[in-house]
């Protein structure tokens, strides 16, 4: 009898420490995995009590809004953090500016006190600055941006960007983006040079391609040394990136045309170079969704027509809106921008003078006329489409200053703008569109 008591306590010691993992029966057979039992069938939801004949004639509470109507959010995948909520309604303005130097550098210039005074105004207003990445990366739908935002762009590549805008920019903690032409570059006088860039770059500012040469990139000039216009073309958006991304060790990823002048093929081509966005110098708001390669800036030193400056024009956020279709041309979408700009000075004898009317309102067309100081009323052209008016001049100009008049009727209300150049045969023409024709190098 013992001995059949010992045996049985023996298998179950065995059993127990099979039980618990800690050796295996040699004996015992693979588990199954019990059968599945299925889940219980939901219990339906009673039917909501039927409404009373009072409660049938009160109007449905409104919904409630969120506020987020316009703002979306990929769903989160398993495992990985939702993407940033986008708030597609937000709107950027863009302010371009040139030089830095006061009346010593033209017509395209500001005095470095006025642009402190408008980076603490961007300060006082609420505006924050943004970064051209973080622009790039809110239409990508990578990050959001403050509701209403500014980007700030020094064009050309003159030192007064880097030794009076830097420190100013610096202090307010603004990014900025500089648009070099190439040809202009490290070439002394007023030029930036390539450490200053390499500072400029080093210090977190982006840097874009305003082309090689600063040319209008809509027709080939006259003493370029290609075969025809394409190639030229190319060169002019292809060799100025090449040359920028290899010198600096960057990517550049925008354009600004020079003069703010392009049409349907020089978008083409600046798409086909590898730009993601390409700036004129026509003022919009500018949205979420704008055509990439006709993005406008307000030129701080360009007027509407109740003289406002780029800059006062733009702050208000009450311009033009950007479209999301690609823009032709450059049309009804700025403040008044003139050609010749305002106090430019031009060496051409017959220029043709233009300007979009778009701020003066519905115009009646048959009510627009232009006069011209020393010629009087002049046969020019209105397109009421576009609301651009031009005249290209039959007889030569008198050296001096010339005065440009147009007025019209808008709503039964008389308006009026007017702006002035200089015509000097012997002058280098300034920084504005003075001509649409072909401009040398600058080497000021």
């Amino acid at each position: 009898m013992k001995k059949i008591t010992h045996a049985v306590a023996l298998a179950l010691a065995l059993l127990t420490l099979a039980g618990c993992g800690k050796i295996k029966n040699p004996f015992a057979k693979k588990e199954t995995a019990p059968p599945t039992t299925p889940a219980p069938a939901a219990t339906p939801a009673p039917a909501p009590a039927e409404a009373t004949a009072e409660e049938k004639e009160k109007p449905a509470a409104p919904a409630k809004s969120t506020g987020t109507a316009a703002t979306t959010a990929a769903p989160a995948a398993p495992g990985k953090q939702a993407a940033p909520a986008i708030d597609r309604t937000a709107q950027v303005i863009v302010i371009c500016y040139h030089r830095l130097e006061g009346k010593a550098g033209g017509g395209l210039s500001i005095e470095p006190a006025l642009f402190e005074k408008q980076m603490q105004e961007l300060k006082d207003k609420n505006i924050p600055v943004i970064s051209m990445n973080d622009f790039l990366a809110w239409r990508r739908n990578e990050k959001s941006i403050p509701p209403r935002a500014a980007i700030l762009t020094i064009d050309d590549g003159y030192v007064s960007g880097y030794e009076v805008g830097l420190p100013v920019l610096k202090k307010y903690g603004y990014p900025a983006t500089f648009y070099i032409y190439t040809n202009y570059l490290n070439n002394g006088g007023k030029s930036m040079s390539w450490e200053k860039l390499e500072e400029l770059r080093d210090e977190g500012y982006d840097i874009g391609c305003h082309t090689v040469s600063h040319q209008d990139l809509r027709r080939l000039p006259k003493k370029a040394k290609f075969p025809d216009y394409d190639s030229w073309l190319k060169d002019e958006l292809e060799t100025s990136k090449r040359i920028l991304e290899e010198h600096l060790g960057i990517r550049v990823t925008t354009l600004a045309y020079p003069y703010g002048l392009h049409n349907a093929k020089v978008q083409e081509a600046t798409r086909a170079a590898g730009y993601d966005l390409a700036f004129t110098t026509y003022g919009q708001r500018v949205g979420h969704d704008a055509a990439p390669f006709t993005i406008g800036r307000y030129d701080v030193t360009a007027k509407d027509a109740q003289g406002h400056d780029g800059f006062t024009a733009a702050i208000t956020f009450q311009g033009p809106a950007s479209s999301s279709a690609p823009v032709m041309a450059q049309d009804a979408n700025a403040l008044m921008v003139t050609e010749p700009m305002n106090n430019a000075i031009i060496n051409e004898a017959k220029p043709t003078v233009r300007a979009n009317l778009a701020s003066l309102g519905a115009l009646d067309a048959g009510s627009v006329e232009m006069r011209v100081s020393g010629f009087g009323l002049v046969p020019a052209e209105y397109d009421a489409a576009s609301k651009n008016i031009s005249y290209t001049f039959q007889q030569p100009l008198r050296p001096g200053q010339v005065s440009v008049i147009v007025t019209g009727k808008a709503k039964g209300q008389k308006v009026e703008t007017r702006w002035t150049f200089r015509y000097d045969p012997k002058a280098q023409p300034s920084d504005g569109p003075a001509a649409p024709t072909e401009l040398p190098p600058r080497r000021q």
